[in-house]
C-alpha cells in the first residue's frame, strides 16, 4: 500500500517530520546567543538533513521493489523539503514575532559589535553601514527573514535531493 501512494502525498506526509527537524534547528539557532551549545544542534541538523532525505528516498525505492525512477525520488526529496521548509518557516515566524520580537535587532547589534572590534578598516565600514540600517529601521522584517530561510532551505533541498536521489536509486536491493 505504501509504494502505491502518490509521490506528492508521500512527500506531504514526510514533510511533517522533516519540518519538525528543521524547526528544531531554527529554534536552536535563534536561542544560540543565549545558550551557545545550541549552535551544535543547528550544525547537527544541517548534517543530518541530507541523510534523512536519502533515507526517505531509499525507503521509497525499496517499497517500489527498485522501480522508482530517479525523477520520482528527486521529486520526493524536493517536495518533502518544501513541505518541511513551509512548516519551519511558519512556526519560526510565530516564534520571532511573539517570543523573540527583538531577535533581528539583537543579531544586528551583535554583528555591529563584532565588526567594530576588528582592526580591518573595511569591517568597521560594514559596521557603520549596519549601524545606519538599524538607526533608519532598515533591518529585515520577521517575514523577510522567514521567507529568505524558506527559499534557502528549498534551494539547498532541491540540489541536495538530486544527489541523494542518485545514490538512493543506485544502491542494489537485497535479495529477499
Amino acid at each position: 500500500m505504501e509504494s502505491n501512494k502518490n509521490v506528492f502525498i508521500k512527500s506531504a506526509e514526510l514533510g511533517v517530520p522533516f519540518g519538525a527537524m528543521l524547526l528544531v534547528a531554527s529554534i536552536a539557532q535563534m536561542y544560540a546567543d543565549k545558550m551557545p551549545l545550541l549552535s551544535f544542534v543547528t550544525l547537527l541538523v544541517a548534517i543530518l538533513a541530507p541523510v534523512v532525505i536519502y533515507r526517505f528516498q531509499r525507503k521509497r525505492f525499496i517499497e517500489s521493489d527498485g522501480f522508482a525512477t530517479y525523477s520520482e525520488l528527486w521529486t520526493l526529496g524536493i517536495f518533502t523539503t518544501i513541505g518541511g521548509a513551509m512548516i519551519c518557516g511558519l512556526i519560526t515566524y510565530g516564534v520571532i514575532t511573539m517570543l523573540r520580537p527583538d531577535f533581528l535587532y539583537e543579531q544586528a547589534q551583535a554583528f555591529i559589535d563584532i565588526y567594530k572590534a576588528q582592526p580591518v578598516k573595511q569591517m568597521q565600514e560594514v559596521a557603520d553601514v549596519m549601524q545606519k540600517m538599524v538607526k533608519n529601521n532598515l533591518l529585515p522584517t520577521p517575514i523577510d527573514y522567514c521567507m529568505q530561510m524558506f527559499w534557502l532551505t528549498t534551494s539547498l533541498g532541491c540540489v541536495g535531493s538530486a544527489v541523494t536521489a542518485f545514490f538512493a536509486g543506485k544502491t542494489k536491493l537485497k535479495k529477499k
